[in-house]
């Protein structure tokens, strides 16, 4: 269904063709959406995912478990909307349950974090977390996010051997509060 998800929105009048022209046997677009609002999707460190990844790494060589994680932060357009299902808001700042950081603030959402694990051993990437904001992500709130982000992935069985983002002033600022430097004359090896 998601393979059939993503054809149809990569290519509307490719995937209206192959399905009016029976070459394959493709649901109805409305039966793909309606299938996946079944699925709970929220911002935040979700426990199930890292159920998931537990089983997963506990079936790994050492040397598969070892990874990174990638953070990164996009900007997104405001948009406010009902969830009818639910009757609740989308498109608000949502930080979920993390007490790190600030908590919902009715503002709408602007940016989106997005950490993601990426194995270096094999083909694995898997997102494992989102968060929506209005603004960037302070420097010292996205730190504490990656050390929680660190200390889940770990307890899941993985092997965090680094970190990677861009160079925005807020991934910066974080890098300042856990103390890593990367100027000549201050340049520190944490392993």
């Amino acid at each position: 269904m998601l393979l059939c998800l993503l054809f149809q929105i990569r290519s509307p009048t490719g995937y209206k063709f192959l399905k009016d022209q029976n070459i394959l046997p493709l649901p109805c677009v409305s039966t793909i959406r309606k299938n996946l609002l079944a699925i709970k999707i929220v911002c935040g460190f979700d426990p199930n995912l890292f159920k998931l990844l537990k089983m997963t790494f506990s079936t790994k060589s050492e040397h598969k478990k070892k990874g990174i994680i990638l953070l990164d932060e996009m900007f997104l357009r405001e948009s406010l909307s009902v969830n009818s299902r639910s009757l609740t808001n989308i498109g608000l700042e949502d930080f979920r349950n993390e007490e790190l950081v600030r908590k919902n603030s009715n503002l709408k959402a602007n940016h989106g974090l997005v950490f993601m694990w990426q194995s270096l051993a094999e083909n694995m990437v898997q997102p494992i977390t989102v968060f929506a904001s209005a603004g960037p992500v302070k420097g010292v709130e996205l730190s504490k996010l990656i050390v929680k982000a660190i200390l889940l992935m770990e307890d899941a069985g993985a092997h965090v051997v680094g970190i990677t983002c861009d160079g925005a002033s807020t991934n910066r600022t974080m890098w300042n509060s856990l103390g890593v430097s990367a100027k000549k004359d201050n340049f520190k090896n944490y392993f």
